[in-house]
């Protein structure tokens, strides 16, 4: 059967090659996708400033989720400084040396992590000139500052100036150890400042307490075996070893992580189904154009089992070897793919890629499965039906739809209707999520029940129709009403690139409409006070505060918590929630949460926290319940309510306490101050008093919504991946539509050789075109009508999603550049005289 498949591949070539195109390009984007998933979970950055450690210990920097992924916290969970003589006293420890990371930012506001000189050892860094730093005035710099000992340099902490005298020059040694893999990736972390003991203590919030611990082990000790032994002895610990000790040094390097994973897993969902429905669709029609073919074999004997054998046996030749060409664009694609990502923010830019073989077995296995489970669907009528029935279906197609197709249709259409419409009943994260992915479930079931959607639409167009004396016109008419299938397959996929784009494009515009609505009408305050590329110490804020003039100053600080709810009762989630730290002293003068219940001034009294009316209804706690959370340094907290507000999309789902909330941050620093002036001041006295105090000030409304940086990196992450998606999706359109406008070589010849000219017929497959278009488009356009209406419910109370006219005109013009080319070019090849 092998041998007569390869006969039959050879014969049928060009059918296939639009087979080999749709497999290649699924292997090719699995692929990609794989690899950005491994990289989530085995990726990372090398260590710079603590490679000289040969095992970093830190505290769990995320929370356990059963039956889940670990939650990163977003601030630095601490370790005790008592840790460091525990490690130390660990068997196989030579030295613990205790590190701290504080932010510093230069008189040109270049941004710096400085550390204490006895964490010098950990990169290693050793003195080139000068001393040691002693007094808290002092310093250590490496060599990027051009500064010799004995020279001045201003530094800046949390928005106030500090003179310190430079007393050494520091560079990492080029010892044995040194010129490791880990130690020349030690001097690439930035420029190195090394405060004095008293001079690092004196800037850092958090007392008693390190960041990291770094472990330098008796020779001959195995790093992997200390890590563990370590963990063992000392109680609430992590150690890391390898490149793994850069997501201890890094914060964000196991965040990031994370979130490079779960949202390679998203945008990997949405690929692999659209993949396959694709791909599927492409078998379907390779299958139609030799449905004579199959007549004609089941015709001199072969069995359905034998002509379903066949088919399967070619697709899945074709498609093996597709599958395994497409791997190779693939791992090109995810570098490309990484390097958007770094552009988003979502990884930083010495994070590695892991590479396997995996993600490439993967995608074959995935992408050959597919196509062999496509070809078993699309085949499985032409196989049963009789001889002569298959015969007559090879040059007409079976209107009726069978009873299974017509249940499954129906079913992922009340699906999708019940999940694009959940935010009317679900607020919050749960009904954007299952808003957003109901397009999807609508398009499967558009091309499940595509013959009525083609029979609808020219039921619709026929009075028009039949008032034309066009021949063109006439024949396209009769030519859609006769084929809707083969009209189906252009439209869905087209319609398909149209909605996932609406969705995509225009959920990220809505929310942050709304999110930046209701920043706007939060901020009452006249100015908007900030630090050059810093936070606001507590101290300075005061002085703010007690500048001539000014009636009200609030500092506000903002973080992230994670806090478990629930989706319609039934499943718990752990999520992600923006929370600011208010001082509620004359907060009216400056903000207005629009507070709906209770009252923001309790957030004085320990213990206590405001929520959202989102979260509120979504967690089911009512004002003075209990709302049970974890901060972003990892502590647990359980406040009672004592207020809630409409404005969370702007301002955050949480306010508690500012004193409280910094705390709990790792640089403890405000972010910015809001500030009202006294009635009858001078606004420039009151800003240029303020700005004397060496901060900026801006107007409020430049004041970014909680969590934008955030929804942008996502949002930027969504547009490449949609744009890669899209791109897929067009390729696959294009070769779609070629095959089934090729496969009508002998029906056009028929009608050239009836009297119709070649002019007609490409006017009549350019009508057919333009209403494979315009069907796709407002089919696309409406199946993304209903989840944007839910989301803009969902966040606004509205039913008015944010549709930027330009985006939508752009997206639709592409696709209806890619049907009427397709088409065109295909139409143009297909009448081309045949050569003897």
């Amino acid at each position: 059967m092998f041998a007569f498949a390869l006969s039959s591949i050879r014969h049928n070539r060009g059918g296939f090659a639009g087979v080999f195109i749709a497999v290649f390009l699924c292997a090719a984007l699995i692929t990609a996708m794989g690899v950005l998933i491994e990289s989530g979970l085995r990726g990372g950055t090398a260590p710079q400033r603590l490679a000289g450690a040969d095992v970093v210990v830190g505290a769990p920097q995320s929370l356990p989720v059963p039956e889940d992924m670990e939650v990163p916290f977003a601030e630095r969970v601490l370790l005790s400084a008592d840790k460091v003589a525990d490690i130390g006293s660990v068997p196989g420890v030579e030295r613990a040396v205790g590190n701290v990371s504080i932010p510093l930012v230069t008189a040109d506001g270049q941004q710096l992590e400085a550390a204490g000189w006895e964490s010098a050892l950990l990169a290693p860094y050793a003195l080139t000139s000068g001393q040691a730093p002693r007094a808290a005035d002092e310093v250590v710099l490496d060599g990027s500052f051009g500064a010799a000992p004995g020279s001045r340099i201003e530094l800046f902490h949390g928005g106030e100036a500090s003179d310190y005298t430079v007393t050494g020059t520091a560079a990492v040694e080029q010892s044995a150890a040194g010129q490791s893999s880990a130690g020349q990736g030690a001097g690439s972390g930035g420029p190195a400042v090394f405060l004095s003991s008293s001079g690092a203590a004196a800037l850092w919030p958090h007392g008693d307490t390190v960041t990291t611990v770094g472990a330098i082990a008796d020779p001959g000790a195995d790093p992997e075996e200390l890590a563990a032994a370590i963990e063992t002895q000392v109680g609430g610990v992590t150690g890391y070893t390898g490149d793994r000790r850069g997501d201890a040094e890094s914060r964000g390097g196991a965040a990031s992580r994370t979130m490079l994973f779960l949202l390679s897993t998203s945008l990997a969902g949405t690929a692999v189904m659209t993949a396959v429905f694709v791909t599927a669709g492409t078998l379907s029609l390779s299958i139609a154009a030799r449905r004579r073919e199959f007549a004609l074999l089941r015709a001199v004997g072969a069995g359905a089992g034998q002509t379903l054998g066949l088919i399967v046996r070619e697709v899945v030749l074709v498609a093996g070897i597709a599958a395994v060409l497409g791997t190779l664009p693939g791992f090109w694609l995810a570098q490309l793919l990484g390097r958007q990502f770094t552009v988003g923010g979502i990884i930083p830019a010495d994070f590695a890629l892991a590479y396997s073989p995996l993600p490439a077995l993967a995608a074959v296995l995935l992408s050959t499965a597919a196509a062999a489970g496509a070809s078993v669907v699309a085949a499985r009528g032409a196989v049963r039906a009789t001889p002569t029935t298959a015969l007559r279906e090879a040059v007409t197609e079976n209107h009726a739809l069978g009873r299974r197709r017509t249940v499954t249709g129906l079913v992922l259409l009340g699906a999708g209707l019940a999940a694009a419409l959940t935010p009317l009943a679900v607020p919050g994260l749960a009904g954007l999520t299952a808003a957003a992915g109901s397009a999807l479930l609508l398009v499967i079931a558009a091309g499940v029940l595509g013959p009525w959607i083609v029979a609808g639409a020219l039921k619709t167009l026929r009075p028009l129709l039949r008032r034309s004396t066009s021949a063109s016109m006439v024949l396209a008419e009769a030519n859609a009403a006769a084929f809707p299938r083969r009209m189906a397959a252009g439209i869905v996929p087209l319609a398909l690139a149209v909605a996932l784009g609406s969705v995509q494009l225009f959920m990220a515009s809505t929310v942050e409409t709304e999110a930046a609505q209701q920043s706007r009408d939060s901020v009452v305050a006249d100015y908007l006070v900030s630090a050059p590329v810093s936070g606001i110490s507590a101290e300075l804020a005061e002085r703010v505060g007690a500048v001539p003039g000014v009636r009200a100053a609030t500092p506000v600080v903002r973080s992230t918590v994670l806090a478990r709810t629930t989706f319609l009762g039934m499943e718990d989630a752990t999520e992600t929630y923006a929370i600011s730290g208010l001082d509620g002293q004359d907060l009216e003068s400056t903000l207005n949460l629009g507070v709906s219940h209770g009252s923001l001034v309790r957030l004085a009294e320990p213990g206590t926290v405001a929520l959202s009316s989102d979260l509120a209804r979504s967690t089911g706690t009512e004002l003075g319940g209990r709302f049970a959370f974890h901060y972003g340094d990892g502590t647990e907290a359980t406040a009672v309510v004592v207020a809630t507000y409409e404005r969370g999309l702007g301002f955050g789902d949480l306010a508690v306490d500012n004193e409280t909330l910094r705390q709990h941050t790792t640089a403890g620093l405000n972010d910015y101050v809001l500030v009202s002036a006294e009635p009858g001041a001078d606004a420039g006295e009151v800003a240029a008093a303020v700005g004397a105090l060496g901060l900026t000030v801006l107007d409020p409304g430049e004041l970014g919504a909680a969590g934008a940086s955030e929804r942008s990196s996502e949002s930027w992450i969504s547009v490449v991946g949609l744009l890669v998606l899209l791109g897929y999706v067009g390729v696959s359109v294009a070769n779609s539509l070629v095959m089934a406008t090729a496969r009508r070589r002998p029906e056009l010849m028929l009608l050239r050789a009836l009297g119709a000219s070649d002019r007609q017929l490409r006017r009549m497959t350019g009508l057919e075109a333009l209403a494979v278009v315009v069907t796709a488009v407002v089919l696309g356009s409406g199946i993304a009508l209903l989840p944007l209406m839910g989301i803009a419910f969902n966040v606004s109370g509205q039913p008015f999603p944010t549709i930027v006219p330009g985006i939508f005109l752009a997206l639709a013009g592409t696709a209806a550049a890619l049907g009427l080319g397709s088409i065109a070019a295909a139409t143009h090849a297909a009448l081309r005289p045949v050569r003897e």
